[in-house]
């Protein structure tokens, strides 16, 4: 998740800041937050947030059932070995240098009373969670993708595009971005001085007959991507 700014000069980015601390916060292991976030005034509100429920965040006593299952850990030590704090009864070591402070993920594999684990392979298709990160520009947040998609109400109906779609999302990275709570896309490209039809591929409709002038984030992200991982398939 790329967090850009909308407007030109020196944006304040404090409240880009503060939503990737939150966003961070999410995606942290429960078990972890207490290590990683001291209590601050800027997480007060954070418990209220709902739990992603990916398969990092495994449940307390995951460890008791056999079969294989995924934990984040912080890595409290490095060296030779490197120490993990995984949310167990004691810390673990791996046979491998991390950076310290680090999150890593593990694969858990437990039978009976023997456990078993090691650091995810990439290969492996878990979902792990997501990484945030705050753009130094509009064109900047744009760069690391092959295949860029604008979600705009001005776009065209994903119907129409449904093919285009699913023929350039077979490989590359694909990236899809959405405007702010007052400014659609293209309102904010013309704000910065920039074409929209140069920096995506293709502007896309994802709710076509939407009797709202804008969308909010939240809700246009779930559904967006809800469509775009039925056509992946």
């Amino acid at each position: 998740m790329i967090l850009y700014p909308d407007r030109r000069g020196s944006p304040d980015v404090r409240n880009a800041r503060w939503l990737k601390e939150i966003l961070d916060y999410l995606t942290t292991a429960p078990y972890l937050r207490t290590v990683k976030y001291p209590l601050k005034p800027s997480l007060r509100y954070a418990g209220l947030l709902p739990p992603l429920n990916i398969p990092t965040h495994p449940e307390a006593d995951a460890v008791k059932s056999d079969g294989t299952h995924y934990r984040q850990a912080l890595v409290v030590a490095s060296g030779e070995t490197s120490t993990l704090e995984a949310g167990l009864r004691k810390p673990i070591k791996i046979k491998k240098k991390l950076p310290k402070n680090t999150v890593v993920n593990l694969r858990v594999k437990v039978k009976g009373r023997r456990i078993k684990y090691g650091l995810v392979p990439r290969t492996d298709p878990v979902y792990t969670g997501f990484r945030t990160r705050i753009a130094d520009s509009f064109e900047d947040a744009l760069k690391p993708f092959s295949f860029k998609i604008a979600a705009s109400r001005l776009g065209q109906p994903v119907n129409d595009v449904l093919g285009v779609l699913r023929e350039r999302m077979r490989g590359g990275r694909v990236c899809v971005a959405f405007g702010s709570a007052d400014r659609g896309l293209r309102q904010i490209a013309e704000e910065l001085e920039l074409d929209l039809g140069t920096l995506f591929d293709v502007a896309v409709n994802f709710a076509p007959g939407q009797g709202v002038k804008t969308i909010r984030t939240e809700e246009a992200l779930a559904y967006t991507l809800a469509i775009l991982n039925l056509i992946s398939l």
